[in-house]
């Protein structure tokens, strides 16, 4: 068995209660199949503080006693979980104490953890990256989607940072599929266009220059010179079929959580990368000391039975009701656009409405009022999304090094070109 899916865990900063989240998310997943969390946070072990469970080997043998991956896999033992729910379960710690190999990983040593990771047995493959961003967090997130970003409404920064990671992973594709000798080089006049584009692209990545503001404004500039040209639909397919899929961890109201967390993340996305990326609330987490003291006793809450909750639905309802009123009324069911559409059919407002519609069907569901349960709901969204969309537009098949994401591209990149009657063709690479 190899993995169906393997989904990252990523935060743009500490403190939001990533790997908690990581943690409770796969245990769920594993009462559907079987499931491995990679504890990859390599400023803490926090997977093995938060698990009472005995580890026998970690990534320090994988590292260096070159034990197998799947030999460093730990088992939930019989007293979390004497009832054999959560058999399916098992995760890889990181190792005790810093090591070199782990902190800093060379490229010899990430290639050897992607290959290693994607044998893994099992369904699912959950990753818990350590927050912020740099090499070693980018290498392992997708190149399609976001996977699931974790932030929360106490900490601005936080929310900030998400919308940085989302900006970083659609310009790192943009850039591998724009390039001068990337998959789109073969079409007919690509070579001028492309070394524009990748200009403009410079310009529109530099947070200090102002003169292009995201990458709408850049697709209007290039439609407005080249036309519906080949590279100019592609351009705009990779952003439009660009994912972003969140949680709201912490959770405590709606109108708090909406106005402090996710209205910001998604108006940065809209100002500072694009209006038309598809954002995925997969639900929340109720702000609960039982998560807290579940994590001190070190058995995680979808370990632990079912107690009260105290978030009360019809506080909710109000909130819900009173943001709808603000926003206006929802738009109508969008309908699949042209290109001239994208570029010229931006609504900002309609993103947020989406996102109102997103709260009020997690209201409604009996899972948004227990904190345990919490979970469930984020899994069942979480298995829907990888039933129903492509297999790149959440999490990945497969872990890709940077030389196979460029092989990867070069042979399933789709160049438009233009058939003998000037109308777009799509003709895949060889």
């Amino acid at each position: 068995m190899t993995p169906r899916r393997i989904i990252t865990v990523a935060s743009g900063k500490g403190g939001v209660g990533k790997s908690t989240f990581a943690i409770n998310f796969a245990l769920t997943l594993a009462r559907v199949a079987p499931t491995v969390l990679v504890d990859l946070d390599s400023g803490t072990s926090s997977v093995r503080n938060t698990i009472a469970a005995p580890v026998e080997r970690d990534l320090y043998h994988f590292f260096r006693k070159g034990e197998p991956l799947d030999r460093c896999m730990t088992p939930l033992p019989e007293k979390l979980d004497p009832t054999g729910h959560f058999r399916d379960f098992s995760f890889v710690a990181a190792p005790q104490h810093a090591i070199e190999e782990f902190t800093n990983l060379s490229d010899t040593n990430r290639v050897r953890l992607i290959r290693a990771i994607n044998q893994l047995p099992a369904s699912y493959v959950i990753l818990d990256l350590r927050a912020g961003l740099d090499t070693n967090v980018l290498d392992l997130l997708p190149h399609s989607n976001s996977g699931i970003l974790v932030f929360t409404p106490h900490h601005p920064a936080a929310t900030m940072a998400a919308a940085d990671i989302v900006k970083a992973l659609l310009f790192r594709k943009l850039r591998l599929v724009f390039s001068t000798d990337g998959p789109l080089s073969n079409a007919e006049g690509a070579s001028s266009q492309l070394a524009t584009i990748n200009g403009l692209l410079d310009r529109v990545e530099d947070s200090y220059d102002d003169r292009i503001p995201n990458l709408d404004a850049f697709l209007t500039d290039l439609f407005q010179a080249f036309g519906d040209a080949p590279v100019v639909r592609a351009l705009a397919e990779n952003i439009a079929n660009f994912g972003v899929f969140f949680v709201l961890n912490l959770f405590d109201g709606v109108r708090e959580s909406f106005d402090a967390a996710v209205a910001p993340f998604v108006r940065l996305l809209q100002s500072q990368v694009s209006a038309q990326i598809a954002i995925h609330n997969l639900g929340w987490i109720v702000n609960s000391r039982e998560v807290h003291e579940g994590n001190c006793h070190r058995r995680p809450i979808v370990l632990k039975t079912v107690s009260d909750g105290n978030l009360r639905r019809d506080k909710i309802l109000a909130d819900l009701e009173a943001l709808a009123d603000m926003a206006g009324t929802p738009r109508a069911p969008a309908r699949r656009r042209s290109t001239i559409d994208y570029l010229l059919s931006i609504d900002p407002r309609g993103v947020l409405l989406d996102q109102l519609e997103v709260l009020n069907a997690m209201h409604r569901d009996p899972a948004a009022l227990q904190v345990r349960d919490n979970f469930a709901y984020i899994a069942r969204r979480a298995l829907h999304a990888l039933g129903s969309l492509p297999p790149d537009r959440f999490g990945q098949r497969q872990l890709l090094t940077p030389v196979e994401l460029c092989q990867a591209l070069l042979r399933s990149a789709a160049v438009l070109t233009l058939d003998s009657d000037g109308d777009a063709a799509a003709v895949p690479l060889p």
